[in-house]
Parts: C-alpha cells; structure tokens; sequence
C-alpha cells in the first residue's frame, strides 16, 4: 500500500468534524433516515484529521471516466445510497478498476446488480476511490453504549469480526496510555510489530487515530444523536492509517 501524501491525516482549514457531523445530522432527520452515507462519514473522519482514500463522488457512470484519470488507476468503485449499509452483498463493490472505460462499466454493472439484489434500494452515485489494499483488514469504532457511556473498540476487523473476536475495548476518552494498550491485548496485535517479512506499523499513527476518534465522543452531537461511528476496515501499514470504509449510525428515532 503506499498512502500518499494528500491523504495523510490531517483537520481540514477552517472545518470541525462536529461542524460536519450536526449538518448531516440535521440533513439525514430532515429526510427521516438514521444513517450517513459514507462519503458523508468520511467527511467527518477527515475533518477530524482521521485519513481516507483519495477520492470523489459522481451520479452518473458516463462521469467515471474524468475522476479515474485524476486519481489515477487502479480504483476502488463504491455504491452510495443511504439505506444501504452492507454494499458488497448486494454487489456495490467492484475492485481494482485499472482504466476510465472499465469505470463507467463498472458503475453499469453495479448499478443492475444492486436493482435486482435490494430493489428497494435507492441509489445516489458513485464513489470512485484510489485503490488502497489492506492486508490485514482492522476496525476501530466507537460505540454509544446504554449501560456504559461511549466506548472505543479496536481489533481485527473485516468480514471475522464477529467469528474471531480479536478485539478489545476501553471506554472513552481515551488517553495515550490507554490507547497504546489498547493495541496490545490481543493475540491478533502482534501483526503490528511486523510478521513474516511485513515492516511494523506506524504506531504513532495508529494511535493518534484512535484518539481523534475516542475524542468525537464528547461532542455534543455525537453524545445526543449518534450510535456508532465504525471505521471497518481500516488499513495501518508502515506509512501510515487510512479509514477504507466508514458508517455513522445515529440513534433510532421514530418518523412520522
């Protein structure tokens, strides 16, 4: 993976991830839906100083072409619709995507796929990413639990979240300390430290990503409107952290 320098960490001028966040917040309840789309999602990570992939968002397939080219190949091509949260079983993933024409097909392709697999599904766009492999896939979320406040979790991530449970948790706010032991309680950590010939992550980095996202947890928004914020998966190599995906869930609330 080699994470550019555009897309290393960073607040962006003059923004707020809070500022982000109560705007799309107020949008999604406008049009009674409990979930942010992801380039929605990102935009609040990466107004945190939390990476993303370089990329951008189009409506039409005939529109790929011009976002490939200024990118650059190969790309990751994602469905954007908001009531739809698991985008690969239902085809609104397609990837690595090496030229503009093979783009515009893709978003065809992806748009005919998803129709028949969640027909009631209504579909935005398209975001078309720069193709950045994670091996292995992390998550790091942060969780507004009823019985105890905010909580961060980090682990192995993917689709074995649930099967290996190579995860661990701390309530937030999290200091450094807290942070750092965080990446050290389970077995599945020792990937960090470097294994069969693959150079230890960026720990720093790592670090410094879980607590941006542990800090989002005292926002005022984030505490009365948002369920979870998950960040699966996410990529921590030697060059730094990159969020691939990234779903904000707000509380249930009841639309008339």
């Amino acid at each position: 993976m080699s994470i550019t320098e555009a897309e290393r960490s960073r607040p962006a001028p003059g923004h707020s991830a809070g500022d982000e966040l109560t705007q799309f917040i107020a949008a999604a309840r406008a049009a009674k839906r409990n979930t942010l789309s992801e380039p929605e999602a990102k935009q609040v990570l990466q107004a945190h100083g939390i990476a993303v992939p370089t990329g951008r968002v189009v409506v039409e397939p005939e529109q790929a072409a011009a976002v490939v080219q200024e990118i650059a190949p190969p790309v990751v091509i994602k469905a954007v619709a908001h009531n739809l949260t698991h985008k690969t079983d239902a085809g609104g993933v397609i990837f690595p995507v090496y030229s503009a024409a093979e783009a515009e097909a893709a978003c065809r392709t992806m748009r005919t796929q998803i129709r028949a697999a969640a027909p009631g599904v209504i579909l935005q766009g398209f975001l078309i990413e720069a193709y950045r492999p994670a091996q292995p896939e992390w998550i790091l979320a942060l969780r507004m639990d009823p019985h105890f406040g905010a909580v961060i979790m980090f682990g192995l991530g993917g689709i074995y979240v649930d099967v290996l449970r190579q995860v661990s948790f701390r309530l937030a706010p999290l200091r450094r300390q807290d942070a750092e032991a965080l990446l050290s309680e389970k077995p599945a950590m020792r990937i960090l430290d470097g294994v069969r010939g693959r150079k230890p992550t960026d720990r720093a980095a790592l670090v410094e990503t879980i607590l941006r996202l542990s800090d989002l947890a005292a926002h005022p928004a984030v505490a009365r409107d948002v369920s979870d914020i998950e960040i699966n998966p996410l990529v921590a190599s030697e060059e730094g952290v990159l969020a691939l995906d990234a779903l904000i869930v707000l509380r249930p609330q009841e639309f008339s």
